[in-house]
């Protein structure tokens, strides 16, 4: 749909929860999940809530990011022998850790990888820590990830990453539909600010991505205290939404958040509210073109992973 066709929705939200993340941690606050037995219990109490998909980062037993096999693929066995929620594993994992680290999840072959779609400066307690995102490594990731039938989400945290997005589209490496997320209002420098007129602006540039809007399944994230204003505003727009503790530990000023699905039951009573019922979990896999996986089971190419000895 265009632009200027633009009509209110009742098409089922998908909610996608970002569990943890990899720049704050339990100083930020203390209900975050950063060990396995706390990311899988709040993941299941998430999906519980109304997440059809799950966002998620991995943490070593110091709390510090890691991109370790081993806890990542516990963490996307037992999130799928306990929920029937597509299980999203990140690719940027942290700022700090190095390219060939974060190809780490895309060899497991999960339904879902987050794709990040260009250059940022964060900046994480006083530090200032680049995040490389070059076009070279974007281009090998897409080819890891369409190898494996794994479908990314090209992660955009300014307007100028559409373009860059484009970019890897023309390649014609990837099928679509393409799911696309808007990451506002992120601690760095490059990314956009997470305000109403940032939102339009990157939503009428879609256009610019060279495929039809039809093609195209957006999510909308925002950090800190712009979480609930701009995700509203995308599930009234007939966009998807991000929530999670990844990108707001707050539920409002003052009051910090006791776990991740006290955020996405916000998120659905909102939603209902505009006439929009939170997507199950398989709503979600045919609208995004998932190639799906077996209850309490693996998908296809990760089973066989872990059989193998």
């Amino acid at each position: 749909m265009s632009a200027g066709a633009w009509r209110p929705s009742t098409q089922p939200l998908i909610i996608t929860c970002a569990l943890t993340g990899g720049i704050h941690g339990k100083e930020a606050n203390p209900h975050l999940p950063e060990q396995p037995d706390e990311i899988v219990e709040q993941g299941i109490a998430a999906w519980r809530a109304g997440a059809a998909v799950l966002h998620v980062h991995a943490r070593a037993p110091d709390g510090a990011n890691t991109m370790d096999r081993g806890i990542y693929e516990e963490l996307h066995r037992r999130l799928c022998a306990e929920t029937d929620a597509v299980v999203q594993l990140t690719t940027g994992g942290s700022p700090r850790l190095a390219v060939e680290e974060r190809l780490t999840t895309v060899l497991l072959a999960p339904e879902m990888c987050s794709l990040n779609m260009g250059l940022l400066n964060f900046f994480i307690q006083g530090e200032q820590v680049f995040f490389p995102n070059h076009r070279s490594d974007i281009e090998r990731f897409a080819h890891e990830i369409a190898a494996r039938g794994v479908r990314p989400e090209l992660e955009l945290y300014s307007p100028v990453m559409l373009e860059e997005a484009a970019v890897l589209l023309a390649m014609g490496i990837l099928e679509p539909p393409y799911a696309i997320n808007f990451v506002l209002n992120t601690p760095t420098q490059g990314g956009a600010r997470g305000t109403p007129r940032n939102l339009l602006d990157m939503w009428e540039r879609l256009d610019e991505l060279g495929v039809a809007r039809s093609a195209l399944r957006v999510t909308v994230s925002a950090m800190g205290p712009t979480q609930l204003p701009i995700t509203t505003m995308a599930c009234a727009m007939g966009l998807n939404v991000r929530v999670g503790m990844e990108d707001n530990v707050f539920y409002r000023r003052g009051e910090p958040v006791t776990s991740n699905a006290q955020l996405v039951e916000r998120t659905v009573r909102i939603a209902r509210e505009l006439d929009r019922r939170p997507a199950s979990p398989d709503e979600a896999r045919e609208l995004l073109g998932l190639r799906g996986r077996p209850p309490h089971g693996l998908p296809a190419g990760a089973d066989a992973l872990a059989e193998a000895p």
